[in-house]
């Protein structure tokens, strides 16, 4: 069996006439001595959102836990943000996986190399979510066998079950129907992570020589980028060590990985180290407020874990197509502003709410003081204002107020005659009798001095002058009532004495002044008992000071 495995060996090689490269080739492409860290993607399409997902690999290469005392920076265009991304591994995501293997289990490999591939794979199977599906594609040398995605148990099942047949490959085969089963609408998940792991020799038995491999590869390639499908390769002891840099190619260039085993042990590693940059792959998360529509950007990372401190290779120059507006901000802010508006408003009514009640209190207390002033005889219940004592209980101020409103009512009702009047043509304000020659009031209907008609019918009445130069005969007023306790002369309606204030409103009202009559037929002469002028014996009110209207 193994003279046989060789002989195949050797006449592909021959066929082929590709030199064999070393094995030492690829010796410092294996585990590094260093740590590294590599930007795998950068996604720009929620700008000025930014998710980069990176690898931070110690010397192991092995993944490392970003919850594991790691701090990032970003680098844009060579100057750090001043911002702190919120760092993920991918298995704390809600981002589901899809994950297919395609795995030679062909006599080309010993059974030690098979059964630590098994076990190696069964490992990872074991470590997968339950929101993850896999599928397998096991090459036994006659054929694909294919397990579509599902359960982690399913094709782990799969994967045991299958023993090798012949020692012929048909890797492009089962890489292709990996991608056809990762591609299916069928099984389309959104926001799903799609990948193949790929462990191989590098050998087909049907696609062997360079230019065909390089046609086969281009045309995976393009199948793999269009669907967003990344591609792993854990290259083993390449029997054509010249086609190893196509599959890096292929690799690197659909954003996986390229790992180079030179013993079982190196692909035990290998392939715990791929599943875990698969699954331990870092999401950071930040905002670059400097970004607008059309600027440019390249991204870099810096890590610092302990003493170790990490900067990645800048990723390739990003143009910005479009810059979303922060909606979450907006309502952030937004809502911090309504609270404190709220909060604010709360303070402000339980404030108001107490100046009112201490308002309340202290209006309260200013009535109880004036009512006891009011009890007390010195305030007026009506207008609230202080009586002097002179005034004995009267409030002067409330007296003099009625007079001035029965002056304004006679003022509004002198107004309004004049206008009425003026509506029907007739013009009252500032008439003179044609007869006397005198000023005729509004409110008149005829000359109160001589009797004229207005507009001049009529004439002078009998003991009436014609003329303001008419010659008046001196009257005296008649003595009216006296005061008791200074003498002097009261008017008939006044009820209490205005020169000492004297109440005389229970005293007898002072007999009817005697008119004597005059020997020459004169009408009696009528005194005004406001102002003591003479009144003329027609006169319904005194011209003089107009009062005693109904006298």
């Amino acid at each position: 069996m193994v003279l046989k495995r060789l002989a195949s060996r050797l006449l592909m090689s021959a066929i082929s006439l590709f030199p064999l490269l070393p094995s030492a080739a690829f010796a410092d492409n294996g585990v590094p001595k260093e740590y590294r860290i590599k930007i795998d993607e950068v996604d720009t399409s929620k700008a000025p959102d930014i998710t980069i997902r990176t690898t931070f690999l110690d010397p192991y290469a092995h993944p490392i836990n970003p919850e594991d005392n790691v701090f990032f920076e970003i680098i844009a265009n060579d100057k750090p943000l001043k911002v702190r991304p919120k760092a993920t591994a991918f298995f704390k995501t809600d981002k589901p996986l899809d994950l297919a293997f395609v795995i030679p289990i062909t006599e080309r490999f010993s059974e030690d190399e098979l059964a630590q591939i098994k076990k190696d794979f069964s490992a990872i199977l074991q470590k997968g979510r339950d929101e993850d599906r896999f599928a397998g594609f096991f090459d036994d040398g006659r054929i694909v066998n294919q397990e579509p995605l599902g359960p982690a148990k399913a094709v782990d099942a799969k994967l045991q079950e299958v023993t090798p047949k012949t020692d012929a490959s048909f890797l492009y085969s089962g890489i292709e129907y990996a991608l056809d089963t990762l591609s299916d609408p069928a099984n389309f998940r959104k926001n799903a992570r799609r990948a193949v792991i790929i462990v191989t020799d590098a050998y087909d038995s049907y696609i062997y020589r360079k230019e065909d491999v390089e046609k086969t590869i281009r045309t995976l390639f393009d199948y793999a980028t269009q669907n967003d499908i990344k591609i792993y390769v854990v290259m083993y002891k390449p029997l054509i060590s010249s086609l190893a840099p196509l599959f890096e190619g292929l690799s690197r260039k659909t954003k996986g990985t390229f790992r180079y085993a030179d013993s079982i042990e190196d692909i035990s590693v290998n392939i715990e180290n791929t599943w875990g940059e698969i699954y331990a792959q870092t999401f950071l998360e930040f905002r670059d407020s400097r970004l607008h529509k059309g600027s440019h950007v390249t991204y870099k990372i810096a890590v610092t874990k302990g003493s170790v401190n990490v900067e990645s290779l800048p990723y390739a120059e990003l143009e910005i197509q479009d810059v979303r507006f922060n909606w979450k901000l907006f309502f952030i802010v937004s809502g911090i502003v309504v609270g404190v508006l709220i909060l604010l408003l709360i303070v402000f009514l339980i404030w108001r709410a107490h100046q009112k009640k201490l308002q309340e209190m202290e209006e309260a207390q200013q009535e109880q003081i004036i009512q006891e002033k009011i009890e007390k005889g010195e305030v007026c219940p009506k207008c609230r204002r202080t009586i002097l004592k002179e005034w004995n209980g009267e409030c002067m101020f409330c007296k003099r107020e009625a007079v001035e409103e029965v002056n304004k009512a006679k003022a509004e009702q002198r107004q309004k005659a004049i206008e009425e009047a003026e509506k029907k043509g007739v013009k009252l304000e500032g008439r003179v009798c044609s007869v006397c020659g005198r000023t005729l009031m509004p409110q008149w209907k005829e000359c109160l001095f001589c009797k004229a008609g207005i507009g001049g019918e009529g004439g002078p009445k009998a003991g009436v002058a014609p003329t303001r130069g008419g010659a008046k005969k001196k009257e005296e007023p008649p003595k009216g009532r006296v005061c008791p306790v200074c003498g002097k002369e009261m008017k008939a309606h006044w009820t209490t004495c205005l020169y000492c204030e004297a109440d005389a409103a229970n005293r007898p009202a002072p007999a009817a002044p005697k008119i004597e009559e005059k020997k020459n037929d004169q009408p009696a002469v009528r005194i005004c008992p406001d102002c003591g002028k003479p009144m003329k014996p027609h006169w319904d009110i005194c011209l003089f000071c107009e009062a005693n209207k109904s006298r």
